[in-house]
């Protein structure tokens, strides 16, 4: 199993917003679930802090995925 930072699109009411979290896939690389709770900067050192940053940045050029149709990719709707 492996994961990574995605930014998934969540539905409140009306409203969307956009969150990172992290997403972990099944051997094939096909997503199978992600965590509760959006992902936080927090490390042991300011080294990896930066990692955790840099592998965020990473994710906005992947397709959004919906939360609420998980794991197929936000259509803007």
């Amino acid at each position: 199993m492996s994961w990574n930072h995605r930014i998934l699109a969540h539905k409140d009411g009306d409203e969307m917003y956009f969150e990172i979290h992290e997403v972990y896939y099944d051997e094939d690389g096909k997503p199978i679930s992600y965590t509760t709770d959006g992902a936080n900067v927090g490390s042991e050192s300011l080294d990896g802090i930066k990692w955790v940053l840099d592998k965020m940045k990473k994710c906005v050029n992947k397709p959004i995925l919906s939360a609420d149709d998980f794991p197929n990719e936000y259509n803007g709707a």
